[in-house]
C-alpha cells in the first residue's frame, strides 16, 4: 500500500476503531466494580457523541473494499439510535434477571461493530467477516441467561441454524469467485454481464444464507423460539437491527451488483415474500405468547419488507432504508412494553389501561404502527413501499400484501381491545425505570411525529 493511502484508510475507519476500543473497555469495565448505571449511561453518551462523527468520512477507501456514502451514513446511523435505545431497555430488564451489564453491553457494542462494517463492505471476504462478528456477538447475547433453559436452548438453536446459513452463503461466495476469479464487487460487477451458471448457482446460496438471517419463509424455523427463549431485550435487539444491517447490504448487492440477473432472483425473492406474509401473519393469529406473537409478527414483515428489493429500482430500495427505520422505532418499542408490563400472556394484558393508561397508549400507538395504521409513520413507510411496487409493475403482488396487512389487524388490534375493552384477569406488576422510560418516549414520540411529518421521513 502507498505511504500516502494510509492516512485515507484510518481516517475512513476512526468510528469503528474508536468503537472497537471502547467496547473492549467495557468489556474490561467488569473488573472494575463500577456502578451499572455508569456503564449504561457512558455507553450511551458514547455513542450519541459518536453518531456525530459517523458522516466524517465519505467517500471509498481500500481501493474501493470500503464504502461510505450518504445511505451508507443513513443506515449506520439507523443502527447507532437502534443501539442506543436497546441499550436503554436492557437496563431495566438486567436489574430484575441479575445478569451482568458489562458483558451484555459489550457484546451489543461489538455486535453494532459488525453491522456498521457490514453496510459499507464492498468486497465479499469482508463482508462476510463482518457478518460473523455481528452473528457471534448475538448468539451470546441470546444465552446470556446462563442458568435459564429456554435461554439455553435458543441460544443453541440459533447457533447451530446460524452457522449452517454461514456455511451457505460462504459456499456461495466461493462459487461467485470462482465464475469471476475476484471477491471485490466492482471487479465483480465488470464481468458479470456474461452469463454464468456458476454466478447463479453462487448467488443463490448467497441469497438464501442471508434469508436464514432475515427470517424469510422457509428459512425462519428458528426465529419463534430464538424470540421467545432470548431475554426480551435481546429479542427486541435482534428482531431489528441485524435485519437493517443485512437487507442494507444485501439489496444494494442485489439492485446494484446482480443487476443483469434480476429476473432470475427477483421471481425466489417473490415466491419468498408471499410465503413469508402468509406464515408469519396466519401464525401469529394463534400464539397466546406475546413474544411469540412478535416474532410472527416480525417475520410478516420481513416479506413486506423485501418487496422493496423485489421492485429493483433505487427508489425501491430507499423505500426500504425509510422502513427499516420505523420498524426499528416501533418493533423495540413494542418489545419494551412487554418489559415494561412485565407479562408475556396475551391474556393478562386484558385490562391494562385502568392500571397504566400512559403505558397503555404507548402500546395502542406501536400496535397501530405496526399494523399500518395513520397518521402513525408505519403506515407511511408501508405505503411507500407499496407504491413504489405499483410503479414497477408488482400491483399483484401489492394486492396480496395488502390482504395480509388486513389479516394482520387481527392480532395487533386485539391487543389493544384486551387493554381497552376487557376486565383484568390479574393485577399487573410493571417495571418501571427511568431508562425504560426515556426508550419508550424516543420510540413513541418517533413513531408519532414521523407518521405527522413523513417529509422528514421520505
Amino acid at each position: 500500500m502507498n505511504i500516502s493511502q494510509i492516512p485515507l484508510q484510518v481516517e475512513a475507519l476512526i468510528p469503528e476503531i474508536t468503537l472497537t476500543g471502547f467496547a473492549s473497555l467495557i468489556l474490561l469495565a467488569g473488573l472494575l466494580k463500577l456502578k451499572n448505571e455508569v456503564l449504561v449511561w457512558s455507553s450511551v453518551l458514547f455513542l450519541v457523541i459518536f453518531a456525530f462523527f459517523i458522516p466524517s468520512f465519505e467517500g471509498e477507501a481500500f481501493n474501493g473494499m470500503f464504502l461510505n456514502d450518504f445511505l451508507t451514513i443513513y443506515l449506520k446511523l439507523i443502527i447507532i439510535i437502534g443501539t442506543i435505545i436497546s441499550l436503554l431497555v436492557l437496563t431495566s430488564y438486567l436489574k430484575e434477571k441479575l445478569i451482568r451489564f458489562n458483558e451484555s453491553i459489550a457484546f451489543i457494542l461489538f455486535s453494532a461493530l459488525g453491522m456498521m462494517l457490514l453496510v459499507s463492505a464492498r468486497e465479499l471476504i469482508s463482508f462476510f467477516l463482518s457478518f460473523e462478528l455481528m452473528s457471534l456477538s448475538i448468539y451470546v447475547l441470546v444465552g446470556i441467561r446462563r442458568y435459564d433453559v429456554k435461554s439455553n436452548e435458543a441460544a443453541v438453536k440459533y447457533f447451530m441454524l446460524g452457522g449452517f446459513s454461514s456455511a451457505i452463503m460462504l459456499f456461495g461466495i466461493a462459487f461467485i469467485y470462482g465464475a469471476t476469479n475476484t471477491t471485490e464487487l466492482s471487479l465483480i460487477l465488470k464481468v458479470i454481464s456474461n452469463y454464468n451458471p456458476l454466478i447463479l448457482i453462487g448467488l443463490g446460496l448467497f441469497i438464501v444464507g442471508l434469508c436464514f438471517k432475515i427470517a424469510l419463509v422457509p428459512f425462519h424455523m428458528w426465529a419463534p423460539d430464538v424470540y421467545e427463549g432470548a431475554p426480551t431485550p435481546v429479542t427486541a435487539f435482534i428482531s431489528t437491527l441485524p435485519k437493517v444491517a443485512i437487507l442494507g447490504a444485501f439489496g444494494r448487492v442485489l439492485v446494484e451488483i446482480f443487476r443483469d440477473y434480476y429476473i432470475d432472483w427477483s421471481n425466489f425473492l417473490i415466491v419468498l415474500s408471499i410465503a413469508t406474509m402468509a406464515t408469519g401473519n396466519f401464525f401469529a393469529l394463534i400464539q397466546k405468547n406475546i413474544k411469540r406473537m412478535l416474532a410472527y409478527s416480525s417475520i410478516a414483515h420481513a416479506g413486506y419488507i423485501i418487496i422493496g428489493v423485489i421492485v429493483g429500482t433505487q427508489s425501491g430500495f430507499n423505500s426500504v432504508v425509510a422502513y427499516m427505520f420505523i420498524y426499528t422505532l416501533m418493533n423495540i418499542g413494542a418489545f419494551a412494553m412487554v418489559i415494561a408490563f412485565n407479562e408475556e400472556s396475551i391474556e393478562n394484558y386484558k385490562g391494562l389501561h385502568k392500571f397504566h393508561p400512559a403505558l397503555a397508549m404507548a402500546m395502542l400507538i406501536f400496535m397501530f404502527s405496526l399494523t399500518g395504521v395513520p397518521p402513525t409513520a408505519g403506515f407511511i413507510v408501508k405505503f411507500n413501499i407499496f407504491l413504489q411496487a405499483v410503479k414497477a409493475g408488482f400491483t399483484w403482488l401489492v394486492v396480496i400484501a395488502v390482504i395480509f396487512t388486513v389479516i394482520s389487524a387481527y392480532y395487533y388490534l386485539k391487543i389493544v381491545m384486551y387493554m381497552y375493552m376487557k376486565e383484568p384477569v390479574k393485577l399487573p406488576e410493571p417495571i418501571y425505570s427511568r431508562e425504560l422510560e426515556v426508550a419508550i418516549l424516543i420510540c413513541t414520540i418517533g413513531v408519532t411525529f414521523l407518521g405527522i411529518l413523513p417529509l422528514f421521513l421520505i
